[in-house]
């Protein structure tokens, strides 16, 4: 229903006089009379019974008045809240490593994107490229991988990912439904998707050496790319250690029928934890990022629990 006929509606019952109601509305009479014509064919009866010398609500449109006038205060109250929200506030940068599970990344913009105020939403690469942003000033708001070793950063953790073991559909590991982080002792194992940041591939190699895991091999280039691991892990009867989201990028990637992918028991691996980040002393008001923080983490939260 167009809410420019409601107002028209209102005015013209308001003032029973059309000519009046056109001059309350800084238009003519012709147009007026159109759309209310048209709105009484939206509604399936007569709003107003007109004759020459005056005009007169139907039983339809008195009972109807009422409720459009409800129904334009709340409109009016919608743009009065969008207009206190929105007017002369700074636009809120949010930046998100694109290292977390690809379907955490969508919730996380799709969050952002519900927020009361200006957004802007990036995926720089990885954590330590969005810390560095998040230092420097040219982002607000970032999600990251824990741990990490800026003291500036203050965080909070928004969710966390159990690990998971990726192998050839045909891997003795294949037919399990959860495996140890202790059998990979005599494995070659891939950990590549953590190579942008480096200090969560130093926390994951030593967490594997401390549990005897140490055949840690390296099958793509700095830059990571799942294909290439995965083609590698495929051709090379590899392991991967991955975060379990098998809904995401690289969990489709390692997806039946050439893989598989395993659980890993969580009393033997810690889960990854994926934070959202800020530095206060960059903010023009911390408060205000503390504060989305908190609508975001519970609507993830929410979001995650669906």
């Amino acid at each position: 229903m167009d809410f420019t006929r409601l107002c028209y509606f209102v005015a013209v019952a308001e003032e029973l006089h059309f000519k009046r109601a056109a001059d309350r509305l800084l238009i003519t009479p012709p147009p007026l009379s159109k759309q209310i014509k048209l709105l009484e064919k939206e509604l399936g009866g007569q709003l107003f019974e007109r004759n020459y010398h005056d005009v007169r609500l139907t039983p339809l449109g008195a009972k109807l008045l009422g409720p459009a006038r409800e129904i334009l205060r709340q409109v009016e109250d919608l743009k009065a809240t969008a207009t206190r929200l929105t007017e002369g506030a700074a636009t809120v940068r949010v930046g998100a490593t694109a290292y977390a599970p690809s379907d955490f990344v969508a919730q996380v913009q799709a969050a952002v994107t519900d927020l009361p105020v200006p957004t802007e939403f990036s995926v720089p690469g990885s954590a330590a490229e969005v810390t560095a942003k998040l230092v420097s000033g040219h982002l607000d708001l970032g999600l990251i991988h824990l741990p990490t070793a800026d003291k500036r950063l203050q965080y909070r953790v928004v969710a966390t990912f159990g690990g998971a073991v990726a192998v050839r559909f045909d891997d003795a590991l294949a037919s399990r439904g959860l495996v140890s982080i202790e059998e990979l002792r005599d494995r070659d194992v891939v950990i590549d998707f953590a190579r942008p940041n480096p200090v969560m591939l130093a926390g994951l190699t030593r967490a594997l050496n401390a549990r005897g895991v140490t055949r840690i091999v390296r099958t793509t280039n700095q830059f990571g790319g799942e294909l290439e691991m995965a083609a590698q892990v495929f051709n090379r009867h590899l392991v991967a250690v991955v975060p379990y989201a098998p809904e995401s990028l690289i969990g489709k990637i390692f997806s039946p029928p050439e893989f598989t992918l395993v659980p890993i028991d969580q009393s033997t691996w810690a889960p990854a934890r994926i934070a959202l980040a800020w530095v206060p002393d960059r903010l023009n008001d911390p408060n205000q990022i503390e504060a989305l923080v908190t609508e975001l983490a519970n609507s993830l939260t929410a979001g995650r629990e669906q």
